[in-house]
């Protein structure tokens, strides 16, 4: 018998999006060029362009911190998240997420041995990831939220 695609498991290898990468090297460079714009004294300017530069840094380093690099849903309904391709997580969906066609926000939660939760974002644009798959991420995700009506006896 063959099994239907809801019924199989879902791996989701995430890339990194060049146009989430270009949509901060713009507000970075937007940015750089109203310091310069304003009519501030040049040692306020020189301030706030150091201050970009470190603001612009750890975004960066944090962006690669935690960085997931795979998803999987298996065919019951249960996630796994990689991180940086070592530590792996058993994840839940936790709060409200973002499906539309050009992107997808997730929100994932996890708990560890001492009890704390941990949480976990993640930005699907579609360069992401296969099409394919985002698309039947997508329809996964619709049919997982929708209300499961139990039959009546």
């Amino acid at each position: 018998m063959l099994q239907n695609k809801f019924e199989m498991p879902l791996d989701l290898v995430v890339k990194s999006s060049k146009i989430f990468s270009l949509y901060f090297y713009l507000i970075f460079i937007f940015s750089i060029i109203s310091i310069f714009i304003s009519s501030l004294s040049l040692s306020v300017q020189l301030l706030l362009l150091v201050l970009l530069f470190v603001v612009a840094v750890l975004t960066f380093k944090k962006q690669n911190l935690n960085k997931v690099t795979s998803l999987k849903l298996s065919g019951t309904d249960e996630w796994e998240i990689e991180i940086n391709n070592k530590e792996r997580y058993a994840v839940e969906l936790y709060g409200e997420c973002i499906v539309t066609y050009f992107l997808i926000w997730l929100n994932f939660t996890t708990s560890n041995s001492f009890g704390r939760k941990k949480v976990f974002h993640v930005l699907l644009l579609p360069d992401s990831a296969d099409k394919d798959l985002l698309r039947q991420l997508r329809v996964r995700l619709r049919f997982l939220s929708s209300p499961k009506v139990e039959a009546e006896v």
